[in-house]
């Protein structure tokens, strides 16, 4: 395998995924002279919706944004008023937890899309490629990977790293280990526009969000920027719903009844003032990997973000873990020229391993504290999920 030095003078990076852990990645190496290019599976980078608001913290996303250079447009785009927070109970009452007025730890909120922007606009012109969705990853000669894409021309490079996500096509590589469905899924919808500002909802919201919380179930609505008003319901659903029940997420009536089914028991009011959606739905499967598990330095591969470490949003950290493993990698390959370019990667994943066990094994108990999740890693995937048994088909609902 390559030195470092040899990586970055005359060797080839690849990095699967456009996300906020490859972007960011691409960027630091690019600043440190190493020949980048990133492949994204999206057709461009607004072909499909990016999600809410984030914060980034100091001592994680925030550190990785400043040392991309990156601050001044950072504190542009963010929102220190959207740290307000409150929690309520299923009739609108203050929850039994407590309000916190404030994340405590959490920085200046950005939306993903104005991250993502960011990051993209700060790369070298036609760093990504789009529309390249990886097909399979494949070892060739001296440590080197070959990329085959669904319709694409395959690349061959010195270093893949995957920063493709939950469904990563780089991991199998390295583990046999893949992420373990929930058994819930966050289902996203926007406010109708017109209660963005002036309704009792957007008062009730204020700059920030607010998380209905009873039953172990949860709403959470966030302002984001713009006015937008965004709503995640928890839903305790089969891996393969809405298809498994009949219907597509495109049927908006069959999914505010399957809403409606699911909150059942919180108040009538709360529940129509939380349903003025603009009736586009996205489904958002939460998976986790096991907090100890580990895997072999390979030659020539990494990985970042969730690829490696997939959790729940429970305790709002996954994207500042993402970009911290970005700011270490790219840390690392640039710190000593004469570094083996493995043995970089295989220090860095053992302080990315560490890290992250112990964050996964805290998300895990936010989740079995808010939600009642109990996942036993040692049985097959999808005999441990709680009360799949009570959720309510809603091809029967009026």
């Amino acid at each position: 395998m390559k030195s470092c030095q040899e990586l970055r003078t005359g060797g080839t990076v690849a990095i699967v995924g456009a996300g906020p852990s490859g972007s960011m990645l691409a960027r630091l190496l690019q600043m440190q002279g190493f020949s980048v290019k990133v492949f994204e599976r999206d057709a461009s980078p607004t072909s499909r919706p990016q999600g809410g608001s984030l914060d980034l913290r100091k001592n994680a996303g925030q550190r990785a944004i400043e040392q991309a250079g990156l601050m001044e447009e950072f504190c542009r785009l963010a929102r220190s008023d959207a740290k307000a927070f409150k929690m309520l109970d299923s009739q609108g009452k203050p929850h039994p937890a407590g309000d916190a007025g404030t994340h405590e730890e959490a920085g200046p909120e950005i939306d993903r899309g104005d991250l993502r922007q960011m990051l993209l606009g700060s790369l070298a012109p036609d760093t990504v490629a789009w529309g390249h969705a990886v097909k399979d990853v494949l070892p060739e000669a001296a440590g080197r990977w070959r990329l085959e894409f669904k319709d694409q021309a395959p690349v061959t490079a010195d270093l893949v790293i995957g920063a493709d996500g939950v469904g990563s096509r780089v991991r199998p590589c390295l583990t046999p280990v893949r992420p373990r469905y929930t058994g819930m899924a966050m289902l996203a919808a926007v406010i109708r526009k017109e209660l963005w500002r002036g309704s009792e909802l957007s008062e009730l919201l204020g700059e920030g969000s607010v998380m209905f919380a009873d039953h172990q179930q949860t709403i959470f609505v966030q302002r984001c920027s713009h006015d937008l008003i965004l709503l995640y319901y928890s839903m305790v659903v089969a891996e393969d719903w809405p298809t498994a029940e009949g219907f597509a997420l495109d049927d908006s009536k069959a999914v505010l009844n399957a809403i409606t089914a699911a909150y059942q028991d919180w108040s009538p009011e709360l529940l129509t003032m939380l349903t003025q959606v603009d009736g586009k739905f996205h489904r958002w499967p939460l998976s986790v990997m096991p907090p100890d598990y580990q895997w072999e330095t390979q030659p020539g591969l990494a990985m970042v973000g969730d690829s490696s470490h997939a959790m729940p949003p429970f305790t709002g950290k996954g994207v500042n873990l993402a970009l911290l493993d970005s700011l270490e990698l790219a840390d690392g390959l640039s710190a000593d020229p004469a570094a083996e370019v493995t043995a970089v990667v295989k220090t860095c994943e053992a302080r990315m391993q560490e890290r992250t066990r112990n964050e996964i094994s805290e998300c895990l108990g936010v989740g079995r504290y808010i939600y009642g999740l109990e996942i036993d890693f040692t049985k097959p995937q999808g005999s441990d999920v709680r009360n799949l048994s009570q959720v309510i088909p809603v091809k029967d609902q009026p």
